[in-house]
């Protein structure tokens, strides 16, 4: 099998998928929900992700030569691995909604008064579609020319946000107790950090200490992206909840000469290129698993058609955030959770009994 991917490409895609829309409207939802605890409620909701990778990575070095989908069948057969890549069919294009919607309202809001929908699809589509047609190599190429300049934004906002926090704000330190951490179930559409490495299984150049290199790549960012949410609210206090955009609204106490001269004008460019990235990877792991099901020809016609369902969905809710939220949280909760949790938890256990009967097979003979 061909291995597309090296593993620098690699992690810069884990950065696309663990920060790019957790430093937008989530801050606001947690300051919201948990006050001055939301920071550490994030923590614990990353950390519980975290077992995700684990997992995952256990499972790429078991199964090296396999994609995933053939480490499904061979677990479970055919007819059991069609229906879970199915199932995570349907959740990668929940959040390609989640993510196109954060994408076009984060442009709207920040750089436009009023922006089509369909001005705002039709570019997108076509580049994402031509990057889909080009394979998995030139997305990797993609992420290495780009999520540098992203991550230096980012690092950017975390100095500003240490000359500008207000740690007094911080205190009472767990006021309330640990009873924050019950309602962290009710926020699964911001997290799923690691399921798109699905689609990378037999597909990465796996270099010396590959998973030392992904393990600590992973702890320090979501340290980092902890750290960023724990300035935003320390710097804005009980008003993080009325600041959607929190990785452009921390910059603005800048001083400037004029609003296109702003440093945040080109964060938010960064910005929107980082959404783009990450709405494309969702839309490449909803193309693999199609594919695994239906049809081994077309994938880019698939890709389209995933594009054209993610549109309609946010047309309907008019693409507004809020009632987005609602309904991912009224309605889909269960669903993500067992798609984020359950579905790798089920597939690790079943992998480990799987390779321990072989195990014992070998030792008989």
């Amino acid at each position: 099998m061909k291995k597309s991917i090296t593993t620098r490409q690699l992690l810069l895609i884990l950065a696309v998928s663990m920060l790019t829309i957790k430093v937008l409207l989530l801050p606001n939802v947690f300051a919201s929900s948990f006050g001055r605890d939301g920071y550490l409620m994030l923590f614990a909701i990353l950390l519980a992700d975290f077992c995700v990778l684990l997992m995952f990575l256990f499972l790429m070095n078991k199964y090296k030569d396999m994609t995933f989908e053939e480490m499904l069948e061979y677990i479970f057969g055919k007819a059991m691995s069609k229906i879970i890549m199915f199932l995570l069919f349907l959740y990668f294009v929940v959040q390609g909604w989640n993510r196109f919607q954060t994408n076009y309202v984060y442009l709207n809001d920040n750089l436009y008064t009023t922006l089509s929908w369909y001005t705002f699809a039709f570019p997108i589509v076509i580049v994402a579609l031509f990057c889909l047609k080009q394979g998995l190599n030139a997305y990797g190429r993609l992420c290495e020319f780009f999520m540098p300049i992203v991550i230096i934004g980012f690092f950017v906002t975390i100095v500003v946000g240490f000359f500008r926090a207000d740690y007094t704000n911080a205190l009472p330190f767990l006021e309330n107790g640990l009873g924050f951490l019950r309602q962290g179930y009710k926020y699964p559409a911001w997290f799923g950090d690691y399921m798109f490495l699905i689609v990378f299984f037999g597909k990465v150049k796996m270099d010396k200490k590959f998973n030392s290199k992904v393990i600590i790549f992973a702890v320090v960012t979501l340290v980092l992206i902890t750290l960023f949410h724990a300035l935003f609210f320390f710097t804005y206090g009980n008003n993080t909840i009325c600041h959607t955009n929190a990785i452009s609204d921390i910059m603005q106490f800048l001083p400037s000469v004029s609003d296109i001269g702003s440093f945040d004008w080109i964060l938010i460019l960064v910005w929107d290129i980082a959404l783009f990235l990450d709405l494309t990877l969702n839309v490449i792991s909803g193309m693999y698993c199609f594919v695994a099901v239906f049809t081994k020809k077309g994938s880019v016609i698939v890709a389209g058609l995933i594009f054209g369902a993610i549109i309609v969905l946010n047309y309907l809710v008019s693409f507004n955030v809020y009632l987005s939220i609602y309904i991912e949280q009224t309605f889909l909760v269960p669903y993500l959770i067992v798609m984020q949790g359950g579905v790798p938890l089920f597939v690790f256990v079943a992998g480990l009994i799987k390779r321990r009967k072989e195990n014992e097979v070998s030792l008989a003979k």
